[in-house]
C-alpha cells in the first residue's frame, strides 16, 4: 500500500513538472508569435516605403517592350500562352468583379491617412466564392479573424509569383494544398480592419508588389498587354527560362 502511494506521488510530481514545462513553452510561443508579428509589421512598412520611393523616382513607369522581347512573344504558340495563363496569376478572383479601391496611394478608410495600397479591393457580398487565379500551392492560411487582414489565404505560384486574398468570411484550403486555377479557395467577408464586405487581392513576385489590375485584365485576347504595362517583372528573363524548361521536357 505504501509503495502505491509512493508511486502515485512520483507520478504527480512528474505531471507537475510537465505542466510547468508546458506553461513555459506556451509563454515562449506567445513571445515568438509577438516577435513574428512585429517583424511582419516592419516588413510591411519597409515594403510600403519602397513602393513610395519607386513611385516618386519613376521606377514604376512602363517602358516600351523591347524588339527582342517582342520577337520572343510572337514566337510563342497558343499552348505556350495557355500554359503561362495557368501558372501565372491572371483573371479575376471573383465573378462579376466591381473594383472599389485600386492599387496605389489612397486615403485609408479607417486611419484617414495617406498610404500605399498594395492590392485591389473588390466589392463583394459576404459569402461570395473566391477563386485561385493560377495553379499553385497554399503557402499560408489564417482561418481566425485576427490582425488587419482578418482571415486570409496566400498561394505560391511558379516563378516567384504569389497571390494574397484577405478579409475573408471563411477559408476553404489548408497549408500545403495543391490548387488549380478556378478552384474555390475561400468565401469573401468583412474580417479584420474593414469598413464593409469586400475582397482584398494582391499579386507579388518575390518581395515586389505588382499592380493586380494588369493581371486581372490579362487573357489570351490581351496577351501582350502585361509585358508592356507591368515593368517590375523581368519578363525577358522569365520567357527565356520558360522556353529553356520547355526544351528540356521535349
Amino acid at each position: 500500500m505504501i509503495g502505491s502511494f509512493w508511486f502515485i506521488e512520483i507520478l504527480s510530481n512528474k505531471v507537475e513538472v510537465l505542466k510547468e514545462k508546458e506553461r513555459k513553452l506556451l509563454t515562449q510561443t506567445k513571445l515568438y508569435s509577438m516577435e513574428i508579428k512585429d517583424r511582419m509589421k516592419d516588413i510591411d512598412e519597409i515594403s510600403s516605403k519602397l513602393d513610395s520611393i519607386e513611385e516618386m523616382i519613376g521606377l514604376k513607369q512602363s517602358p516600351e517592350i523591347s524588339e527582342l522581347q517582342r520577337v520572343n512573344i510572337a514566337q510563342m504558340t497558343l499552348m505556350d500562352r495557355m500554359y503561362m495563363l495557368e501558372i501565372i496569376p491572371n483573371g479575376s478572383p471573383i465573378k462579376n468583379p466591381r473594383i472599389s479601391s485600386r492599387f496605389g496611394y489612397r486615403i485609408h478608410p479607417i486611419t484617414k491617412k495617406k498610404k500605399f495600397h498594395r492590392g485591389l479591393d473588390f466589392s463583394a457580398n459576404r459569402g461570395t466564392p473566391v477563386y485561385a487565379t493560377a495553379d499553385g500551392i497554399v503557402k499560408y492560411v489564417q482561418a481566425s479573424n485576427i490582425g488587419s487582414f482578418g482571415r486570409l489565404v496566400v498561394i505560391s505560384h511558379n516563378y516567384g509569383f504569389e497571390t494574397l486574398f484577405a478579409h475573408l468570411k471563411k477559408t476553404k484550403v489548408k497549408v500545403g494544398d495543391a490548387v488549380f486555377k478556378g478552384d474555390i479557395i475561400a468565401l469573401s467577408g468583412n474580417s479584420g480592419r474593414s469598413t464593409g464586405a469586400h475582397l482584398h487581392y494582391e499579386v507579388k513576385q518575390g518581395k515586389k508588389s505588382l499592380n493586380p489590375y494588369y493581371f486581372v485584365k490579362w487573357d489570351l485576347k490581351t496577351y501582350e498587354s502585361i509585358f508592356k504595362k507591368e515593368s517590375r517583372v523581368k519578363w525577358q528573363s522569365l520567357l527565356m527560362l520558360i522556353d529553356k524548361q520547355k526544351q528540356l521536357l521535349n
